[in-house]
């Protein structure tokens, strides 16, 4: 089955689930179905996404002609697979009469997704740029840094302290600066 497919089952389900929700908080027939809609969509994710990435992964590293373009596409997986996680995570905090239940099959779908690009990028960065655990964390931590101040600015519009805000990332961004300076 198609991946886009799979994405549009998903959402499908994600939205059948929120329109009934607000009309009745009993569990219904429809929401039964939405349910199944988000997890037959996930795990067909799951699985073409994996075979689609297995194959063309290793194919596109190898294509790289220097190492700036390996690199880019090594921050484009994790920072992709950040952006499911800030999702995942905290998107829900939008969501009026969420429970738990809810919120876990939505967040699913977004997970694969994120464990897919992650595990990628992390396994990327470890082999072809060298980059030990305490790198990739720091770079992955800039990343949901980033997308989370997005979310919460544009997304759940709370005032953020745009001083604290800065120095914390310049922090973090200094932590990662120090951490990947060549070893002696």
């Amino acid at each position: 089955m198609n991946i886009y497919l799979n994405i549009i089952i998903i959402i499908v389900g994600i939205l059948m689930w929120v329109v009934n929700d607000t009309s009745t908080p009993d569990v219904n027939v429809a929401i039964i179905i939405a349910i199944f809609l988000i997890i037959f969509g996930g795990i067909n994710l799951l699985i073409n996404l994996e075979g689609f990435l297995s194959k063309h992964d290793a194919a596109i590293i190898k294509n790289f002609t220097n190492t700036s373009q390996s690199t880019l596409y090594i921050y484009l997986l994790i920072f992709f697979g950040s952006v499911c996680y800030t999702i995942a995570s905290y998107y829900h905090l939008k969501l009026k009469n969420w429970t738990f239940m809810k919120a876990l099959l939505i967040a699913i779908p977004f997970v694969i997704i994120e464990y897919q690009f992650s595990l990628r990028g992390n396994m990327h960065a470890r082999q072809h740029l060298n980059m030990n655990a305490i790198d990739i964390v720091l770079i992955t931590m800039c990343f949901y840094f980033i997308n989370a101040w997005i979310l919460n600015f544009l997304v759940l519009k709370q005032n953020v302290t745009v001083w604290r805000e800065i120095l914390s990332f310049g922090l973090i961004v200094c932590a990662f600066l120090i951490t990947t300076q060549k070893r002696a």
